[in-house]
């Protein structure tokens, strides 16, 4: 709300940095009280030097596509750095992306918005677990496809289930596969101590 307040305030026109640096910097400052808010590890928090930091979306299924996105622009770099005589059609067409069977149709819907495989994992109580996760992926390493992003959702919409991030990021790491946690329906509880 004091963010909000602040933008109306300064009355500009946040299209770039060059146009509006003031809603550029707010919007900095602000994804950092966010947070601080949920107890996030300084890393997180673009005021620690680091790669960390945010960027606000109009919804939340804007914000899986843009994700997607990301992760899909990272990964054709890399493989393209590892493998130049393969062009990025060829890298696109082995690019696999993976997420609950419990997940937002909006994951689903930035999977064909980005052009990409996505893998429906199955969940076990409604959530999804890191050794489901990782067999899928090496699954599709042994077909010689590219695993690149995974979606693991904090509070799906239709049970409110939360995944084993725990689990799930871990294997990530281990594949170099972008975990986007979706928590659009129920990360607001991480601000209070004893949800996080």
């Amino acid at each position: 709300i004091v963010a909000d307040m602040l933008s109306g305030a300064i009355a500009c026109i946040g299209f770039t940095w060059i146009a509006s640096p003031a809603c550029t910097e707010l919007e900095v400052v602000m994804m950092d009280w966010l947070g601080k808010m949920l107890d996030l590890p300084k890393e997180f928090l673009a005021c620690s030097g680091g790669k960390g930091g945010g960027v606000i979306q109009g919804t939340a299924s804007e914000s899986t596509l843009v994700a997607l996105l990301g992760a899909k622009a990272k990964k054709v770099k890399e493989v393209k750095e590892l493998h130049p005589e393969w062009d990025e059609h060829t890298i696109l067409g082995k690019l696999v992306g993976y997420c609950s069977d419990q997940a937002h149709s909006s994951v689903e819907r930035a999977g064909l918005l980005g052009g990409v495989k996505l893998r429906s994992v199955l969940s076990e109580n409604h959530r999804m677990r890191g050794d489901a996760l990782e067999k899928a992926i090496e699954k599709d390493l042994a077909e010689g496809l590219i695993p690149f992003y995974a979606v693991v959702t904090l509070g799906t919409t239709n049970s409110c289930a939360f995944d084993y991030l725990d689990e799930c990021g871990p294997v990530g790491n281990k594949h170099n596969v972008w975990i986007h946690v979706d928590a659009a329906y129920a990360g607001s509880a991480f601000i209070c101590p004893e949800y996080r």
